[in-house]
């Protein structure tokens, strides 16, 4: 059982439905441990360069796909989805590979370790190909003075990918 809630200056507010539920569920279940985590909100730059950097730099390397083309990329990031964020469900006596959401700092952090595991281990990269570092710099000091349209033009611009 899950519930969310936000801390205010009184405690901690559940809302008036769940905290009937919440009340209800202690009583039935006197000294039961709980676990209090925060949701944090994600790093706006990481989901940035995950999906400027990282998905696009994917989509470059899969023949038949451009990394240009939002549908392409669109694809490559459901097929990352399915395949490091992945979950089985049985619907109807079949069990089906279903993505979850990336959503979250929790969620975020490790899905990108894993696809940049991979992305190196399948395809290895340059370095700088995988350095947030030059993404923010693409995107701060190239970019926005008419550099070249994407992150992955950038690195081709420079010799970096060909």
């Amino acid at each position: 059982m899950e519930f969310i809630c936000r801390p205010d200056g009184h405690g901690l507010n559940l809302g008036q439905r769940n905290t009937a539920i919440f009340v209800d569920f202690v009583r039935k279940n006197p000294n039961v441990p709980w676990k209090l985590s925060p949701v944090l909100p994600e790093s706006n730059k990481q989901r940035g360069f995950l999906e400027g950097g990282v998905l696009p730099l994917i989509t470059f390397y899969q023949d038949g796909l451009d990394h240009r083309n939002s549908d392409d990329v669109r694809k490559v990031r459901e097929w990352m989805k399915e395949e490091f964020n992945g979950e089985m469900v049985e619907l109807g006596g079949k069990v089906h590979l279903v993505p979850k959401s990336t959503k979250g700092r929790d969620a975020l952090q490790p899905f990108l370790e894993r696809v940049m595991d991979w992305l190196v281990e399948n395809y290895q990269p340059p370095a700088q190909a995988l350095d947030p570092n030059e993404f923010k710099r693409w995107q701060a000091e190239v970019f926005p003075y008419g550099g070249p349209p994407d992150f992955i033009g950038y690195l081709q611009e420079l010799g970096v990918l060909k």
